[in-house]
């Protein structure tokens, strides 16, 4: 082969490679911006329908008057805490954005031990404290079942402890009990997750939803769950041996609310992979696919005696990116899937038929929508199966190179060169 025409050929198609890849890596600039504007959407429905909910308490707080100084608080956690979870999930929509939120029914009950109270704490009327993330969406008078009698809920927490928004209730004491049990319902609105904190020297925290991909999350998983089609059931046993705070503390004994968040855990409405994260994870292998679609048109013209003109590399490689737009502005209205196959079949349809005029013959225009039907199909498998994308990749391109090797193993690159006569009749020309 004329070894000047050939490099010249080869370094002419590389650079028209690298401007198709450039042009398929701004489609990512697009992918960021539509991501950033939809994390913008979900922020604004969360804060107009709730935040993601985080249940802490009951927790019974004594104020103790300090002459001359603040007022010291002491705090004591419940002997036994079991709350049942039941998230019922919604899809809030604004423009072609949607967004999971849900509507959370939590029952709770547990006993304080007398014994965990100081005797000293008992002339003390102290406060049920339950801190909620967001308070905007309890719409119903909430009322606390205190040692069997019914007692009004507050909002507020009322100490600064906490950081938030919640409510609270003033519950009395006696000297003959040995313990104080407790139950209320609640019913909040909230987005994202929906997380416990562990203030019970035993917890048991049970939560079920239709919605059928959980993700749990937090410093503990779920010791029972259930995952089907029909949505999750999931349940915590959490002992206080496995906190960092003790029953009971004062507020100058160096317990913080950072020490009780730590050990939150529960469960967020996973929505899957996101469909930009599909698209963003799709432009990576653009390298891949115009690497290999213009090595085999440099193929036909090497086997083939075609001569192409860059200008032809130019519009291929623009129909390759183009597929990259396509399947972004499409997964916004009708998904990834359906968005994957039509943006497929739109780009496959096109560069076949182009191929049709380009290369003389129907037989090489259908090896190259065979070769791109096995590039897209190989893709959306890996994108499918993240874990083995390396192993896929790697066979892949394996087998291409071998490929490569044997359709050019009768080429004598020294004496030969990219012909510009004219194309052969013979579609054996390929393989010969």
């Amino acid at each position: 082969m004329n070894t000047h025409s050939v490099s010249k050929k080869l370094f002419g198609v590389g650079f028209i490679a690298v401007i198709c890849l450039i042009a398929s890596y701004l489609v990512l600039g697009l992918v960021m911006e539509r991501e950033h504007r939809y994390t913008q959407v979900q922020q604004e429905i969360a804060e107009s329908w709730g935040s993601a909910q985080t249940v802490l308490g009951p927790v019974l707080v004594f104020e103790i008057p300090q002459k001359d100084k603040e007022s010291v608080f002491s705090y004591v956690l419940p002997q036994r805490l079991e709350i049942e979870s039941t998230l019922v999930p919604e899809i809030r929509s604004r423009g072609i954005f949607d967004s999971v939120v849900y509507t959370e029914k939590i029952t709770v009950h547990g006993s304080f031990s007398a014994s965990d109270i100081p005797k000293n704490l008992l002339a003390v009327q102290p406060r049920l404290v339950v801190s909620l993330s967001d308070t905007r969406s309890i719409e119903k008078q909430l009322s606390l079942s205190w040692n069997m009698n019914d007692t009004p809920f507050y909002p507020g927490t009322t100490v600064d402890f906490f950081q938030g928004s919640g409510v609270h209730a003033f519950v009395p004491l006696s000297k003959s009990a040995t313990e104080y049990p407790f139950s209320f319902e609640v019913e909040v609105r909230g987005s994202d997750r929906a997380l416990f904190v562990p203030v019970g020297s035993e917890t048991v925290v049970r939560a079920s939803s239709v919605w059928d991909s959980p993700e749990f999350v937090g410093a503990y998983l779920p010791t029972e769950r259930t995952v089907t089609q029909e949505g999750f059931e999931a349940t915590w046993n959490v002992s206080s041996f496995g906190r960092s705070y003790p029953q009971h503390w004062q507020s100058d004994g160096g317990v913080n609310i950072d020490m009780l968040m730590n050990s939150q855990f529960g469960v967020g409405l996973y929505e899957g992979v996101g469909r930009y994260t599909q698209v963003f994870r799709s432009v990576k292998y653009a390298v891949l696919f115009i690497l290999i679609t213009f090595t085999a048109f440099f193929l036909f013209e090497t086997l083939t005696k075609i001569r192409l003109h860059p200008v032809q590399y130019l519009l291929i490689g623009a129909s390759l990116a183009l597929f990259y737009l396509l399947l972004l502005s499409l997964t916004e209205h009708i998904g990834f899937l359906y968005s994957y196959m039509l943006a497929t079949v739109l780009t496959i349809v096109l560069i076949t038929t182009y191929s049709m005029s380009i290369l003389k013959e129907r037989a090489r225009a259908g090896y190259v929508a065979m070769l791109l039907c096995v590039l897209y199909g190989f893709m959306y498998v890996v994108l499918k199966l993240e874990d083995y994308a390396l192993l896929f990749g790697s066979a892949l391109i394996f087998l291409l190179i071998a490929g490569v090797m044997y359709l050019t193993r009768n080429i004598d690159w020294f004496t030969s060169s990219v012909s510009t006569t004219s194309v052969s009749d013979d579609s054996s020309n390929l393989w010969k």
